[in-house]
């Protein structure tokens, strides 16, 4: 992990009414143990609080970010810190498999080459009957500069992502789009202005209105946005 997306992640973690929506968007597919992959600082995975869910198992590859998770207070009751390369075969060997009832995979996919390999190895870790809840980057047309800072591979579409599910094995179970407006600011930032790093005043001020865009799209998924969430289950 290089030291730009440490610093990127530093910015974003101070967009708290942004992470409280992403988790809105998904608390109610989380259940029993959940395991976080590529937790990155924790800024999502700290938030899974929801009744049904009994332990959050932290993950991430990076010694930086396993180091400030292991720094950090998190404010639940019972959770892990597990180093793990989703991507690396020795997975399948190296941990025990069917330990999770729940895998979040929050900003992740989009940054792994072999999006498919990925998933086949998350399945290692579910139990069977088990969810896993994707979210990444949607559209590929606002593909930019902050995409290549960040180095995301792709930016997906609902029939996209649900193609390499299924090809992982996956039952799709539920898609929608979330942050319409994002759409606009994204393609602005990455495509016209040409944007080679996150500026914390422009996140701090998007937060701002995170309540005003929240509200509007409690009134039905948008038909598009600049996020996606796609759940799966292995059966």
């Amino acid at each position: 992990m290089s030291s730009d997306m440490f610093k990127t992640l530093s910015v974003i973690r101070g967009s708290p009414r942004y992470n409280a929506w992403l988790y809105s968007r998904i608390r109610r597919h989380l259940q029993g143990v959940v395991l976080d992959i590529g937790s990155g600082l924790g800024n999502i995975a700290q938030q899974f609080k929801e009744p049904g869910i009994e332990e959050v198992i932290f993950s991430d590859y990076d010694p930086l970010m396993l180091g400030a998770l292991k720094d950090r207070d998190i404010p639940l009751k019972k959770y892990s810190i597990l180093p793990l390369d989703i991507v690396d075969p020795q997975v399948l060997t190296h941990h025990p498999g069917g330990i999770a009832n729940t895998i979040t995979c929050i900003n992740v996919l989009e940054h792994i080459e072999h999006d498919v390999t990925a998933l086949k190895h998350m399945k290692h870790f579910l139990k069977k009957g088990g969810k896993v809840v994707i979210f990444v980057p949607a559209l590929p047309k606002i593909y930019g500069t902050l995409d290549k800072l960040v180095d995301h591979h792709r930016r997906y579409t609902k029939k996209t992502l649900g193609i390499v599910l299924q090809k992982a094995g996956f039952s799709i179970k539920d898609s929608y789009y979330m942050n319409m407006f994002g759409i606009l600011t994204w393609f602005l930032a990455g495509r016209i202005l040409k944007q080679k790093e996150f500026h914390k005043e422009a996140c701090h001020l998007l937060d701002k209105i995170v309540p005003t865009l929240r509200t509007l799209e409690t009134l039905g998924n948008p038909p598009l946005g600049q996020s996606l969430i796609m759940v799966a289950e292995f059966s």
